[in-house]
């Protein structure tokens, strides 16, 4: 099992950062690793949503499920089906107080390749790091062009 961390500061409010949340299909526009992003099933505060992200040409596919509380700033997100063996985590969208947001996530990878994982772990920990601060600059990107 892997854990990342990774923290970003964004210059949009956290309600701007939250329609993100709420349309994720804007992240397409300027993720070149994302290759597909599709809401399955919406619920009142919850979103059910396939992925497939690029990865040194390698598909990955999963989908998700995400939980908003907007109140505290959380999406809550765990694989519902996919090609590893855990993914679950969350997102913290929180104000610093200044009309921006201090965005992180925190996530848990069990990529279920017991037997070579030990020998990969490093190139796995390396590109899940990417790929996480790869998805911060897309929000970033589709902030900037939506405005503040």
């Amino acid at each position: 099992m892997y854990t990342i961390n990774v923290k970003s500061h964004i210059n949009v409010s956290p309600a701007k950062l939250l329609k993100i949340w709420r349309n994720p299909k804007i992240l397409l526009q300027h993720a070149t690793s994302i290759k597909k992003l599709e809401i399955l099933k919406r619920e009142k505060n919850r979103l059910l949503t396939e992925w497939e992200v690029e990865i040194d040409k390698i598909i990955i596919r999963w989908s998700q499920w995400d939980m908003l509380d907007a109140k505290s700033g959380l999406i809550n997100f765990k694989m519902h089906e996919g090609e590893f063996n855990k993914y679950v985590g969350a997102w913290s969208v929180l104000s610093d107080g200044k009309g921006g947001t201090n965005l992180s996530v925190s996530a848990n990878i069990d990529w279920g390749i017991p037997l070579f994982e030990p020998h990969a772990k490093r190139m796995l920990e390396k590109t899940t790091l990417y790929i996480f601060n790869d998805f911060i600059r897309v929000i970033k990107d589709a902030t900037k062009v939506s405005g503040r």
